[in-house]
Parts: structure tokens; C-alpha cells; sequence
């Protein structure tokens, strides 16, 4: 069985330049696992990969679409798994880089396509917001209490779509999970862990450098070319919160400061996702890259 490569971690915990390093020194190829990086034109806000970086080290998945466009965990998976047989033809090692768990498990542990109904979705959504997202927990708890456990119990999103797989299927969502088709491939998982304070200096310092680099200005030529109610920009920290300072809804402090805090609530949802996760070999940031061995 063929082994790719995984590196994850929370936002600013030094993926990239771990993974620069390790593919030139194991003759190794980046698939981004990034559900912003995909997206064209939004470059600052999303801290794609350098040029030089791009240029050292083949990138995929990188620019792949207009922000208009959906793309799924779904689109993701037949993407990277065509990729990784790609990048195995031409006798290199595929490395998987990103904080998007969502993506990445769905690479590893498969994926449940079961599609959505509109009618139960507005019914639970409508609940949702009537109930709060609390009793909703509570109600997942009791139709299905394996999911309940692992789930990221703040996401409103990925709560009702659990309660909606069980009353669509009838069976409960970690059943379903456990009957998923596993991938082929071997997962070698490494996590890159930092001291929670150093992290959150890191993405302050990245907020600041994003502003110099011209986030304002980015934000500004997407709005020209997609207006301000774009659902990718009003959802993406640091571009959302940007429209609101250019629309005068934030001053341009309180705008970098709103990025600055959403930014460090984001890496510890990021945490506690992959904590659950007993497959990942953790490293502390702060070592040398270069210092990777097998």
C-alpha cells in the first residue's frame, strides 16, 4: 500500500515551510488541503504559499476556482485522490497540507454521499434557530451519541447535518461512517502543536503583515469584481470583516482586531478538531523543519 504524506495544525503553526522542506528533501509534491487557497484571486487573506515557495515545490489545489463557485469535501476528495495518483506516476511522494479537517478526514476515512433534503434542512434549521443550538446538541445526543461525542459541537452546520442523516437514513451517523469505503492509500498524519500563546503572537504578527501586504486593497478589487454580499468573502475571516470596515460598519482597528480575535477562536476550533484525532503524530512548531527524520 502506497504512503502519502499529511501535515495539519492550526492556522500560523508553520505547515507551509515544513512542507517546502520536507518535499525538497524527499522528493515530494503539495496537494493544499485548504478550503480558502482554492478560491482565485483571494491571496493575501488566505496566506497562500509564497512565489518562491510555489516555484521551489510543486503546489496543487491551489487557485483552482472563482469565488462564486461551491466546492464540497466531496469535490475535494476526487480532486486529490487523481492528484495523488498523478504524483505517484512520476515516482514522487504526495504531501497533504492544510488545517481544514473536514477535507482531510473525508480523504482518509471516506466519505457518506448522502444528499441533502431541502424540506428536513429548512425544518431543522428553522428549529435550530427557534430551540438554540444547545438543545440541538442535546437532540443528536439521544439519535445518535457516538457522533455527539466527536462532533464540533459549535458548528451549527455540521450538527444539523448529522440530526439530518439520521432521520433521512434511519441508521445513526457513525454507523454510516464505519460502513464508508476506506481510501488505499497509507496515512502518514503529523501535526504541528505550538504553546497557545506563542500561536496567538504568531497570528496577531500575520494579521499585521496581511494589512502592509494590502488586504484593504485585495478586499477591495473582489467586491469591484464580485460586490460585498459574495457568500465566500462574508464568510472568510479577514475579507468579512474587511467588507464591513469598507462598507463603515467597523473602523479600520476594529476591523483588523475583529480578524485578529476570529482568527485565534478559528485555530482553537482548529485544535480541538484534530485532538480528536489518535492517529496524528505531533511536533512541536518551534523545531527546526529541517529537522525532520525518518
Amino acid at each position: 500500500m502506497e504512503t502519502v504524506i499529511v501535515i495539519l495544525g492550526p492556522t500560523a503553526s508553520g505547515k507551509t515551510a515544513l512542507a517546502v522542506k520536507l518535499a525538497k528533501k524527499i522528493n515530494g509534491e503539495i496537494i493544499s488541503a485548504d478550503s480558502r487557497q482554492i478560491y482565485k484571486y483571494m491571496d493575501i487573506g488566505t496566506n497562500k504559499p509564497s512565489k518562491k515557495q510555489l516555484k521551489t515545490v510543486p503546489h496543487y489545489l491551489i487557485n483552482i476556482i472563482e469565488p462564486t463557485e461551491n466546492f464540497s469535501a466531496g469535490n475535494f476528495v476526487k480532486l486529490v485522490n487523481k492528484k495523488i495518483k498523478e504524483i505517484f506516476k512520476r515516482k514522487k511522494i504526495p504531501i497533504i497540507v492544510g488545517g481544514t479537517g473536514l477535507y482531510i478526514k473525508a480523504l482518509i476515512d471516506g466519505l457518506i454521499e448522502i444528499p441533502s433534503n431541502k424540506k428536513i434542512r429548512t425544518v431543522l434549521t428553522t428549529y435550530c434557530k427557534k430551540m438554540g443550538l444547545t438543545h440541538c446538541n442535546k437532540l443528536l445526543e439521544k439519535l445518535d451519541p457516538e457522533t455527539a461525542k466527536t462532533i464540533d459541537s459549535q458548528n451549527p452546520v455540521r450538527v444539523m447535518r448529522a440530526i439530518e442523516i439520521c432521520l433521512l437514513t434511519g441508521k445513526k451517523f457513525s454507523e454510516l461512517k464505519k460502513e464508508t469505503k476506506k481510501s488505499k492509500y497509507n496515512f502518514l498524519i503529523f501535526g504541528l502543536s505550538s504553546d497557545r500563546n506563542e500561536l496567538y503572537k504568531k497570528i496577531n504578527a500575520r494579521v499585521d503583515k496581511m494589512i502592509k501586504k494590502g488586504l484593504i486593497e485585495e478586499t477591495a478589487k473582489l467586491i469591484k469584481k464580485y460586490t460585498s454580499k459574495n457568500v465566500i468573502l462574508q464568510n472568510t475571516i479577514g475579507y468579512s470583516e474587511i467588507v464591513k470596515f469598507l462598507d463603515g460598519k467597523l473602523s479600520k482597528k476594529e476591523a483588523i482586531d475583529l480578524i485578529k480575535q476570529n482568527t485565534r477562536h478559528y485555530a482553537k476550533r482548529q485544535i480541538t478538531w484534530f485532538k480528536k484525532e489518535k492517529r496524528i503524530i505531533w511536533f512541536e512548531s518551534k523545531n527546526n523543519p529541517g529537522e525532520f527524520n525518518h
